[in-house]
């Protein structure tokens, strides 16, 4: 048996409708914006890329990247959206998923800092993003979200 593969994957309209229908933890609810709003703010800002996460062929999460070239070195490389369908976390494929999308931004060679925020208060994503080597640096984005970096 072979284990499951987690994969970015261009969002289309075929896995579209998918990730239109993930949910949240009911704690999380408030913390994200819906997908429905990521994919639409993706069609009016060319900075940002929508990818649908498959496990094979589910679609078990949403992520949307943004690269500004004209923005500051820690800021061109950024993650503003990555959620995992409820029913798929605390299995480690959201840790997979995020290690990709790393890898992905790694392979351009102005890449030196991947950026991310989330709430100060929001202690399991900031555990998470710092199991994966993200530093809170204490600065805030928009004075509601802490600002998180990876040095790569």
């Amino acid at each position: 048996m072979t284990m499951a593969q987690i994969s970015i994957q261009e969002l289309t309209t075929k896995n579209m409708y998918k990730c239109l229908k993930l949910k949240l933890a009911e704690d999380q609810v408030n913390r994200i914006a819906p997908n429905v709003y990521s994919i639409a703010e993706s069609k009016v800002n060319p900075n940002f890329t929508p990818y649908a996460i498959h496990l094979d062929e589910e679609v078990i999460g949403f992520v949307m990247t943004d690269y500004d070239p004209n923005e500051i070195e820690e800021r061109k490389y950024w993650i503003p959206r990555f959620m995992i369908d409820v029913s798929y976390q605390s299995r480690g494929h959201g840790k997979e998923a995020m290690q990709q999308v790393v890898e992905m931004f790694k392979k351009n060679d102005d890449c030196h800092y991947i950026g991310l925020s989330t709430e100060p208060d929001n202690y399991s994503a900031l555990r998470f993003y710092e199991s994966l080597g993200f530093v809170n640096t204490g600065e805030m984005l928009e004075e509601s979200e802490v600002i998180l970096l990876l040095k790569v």
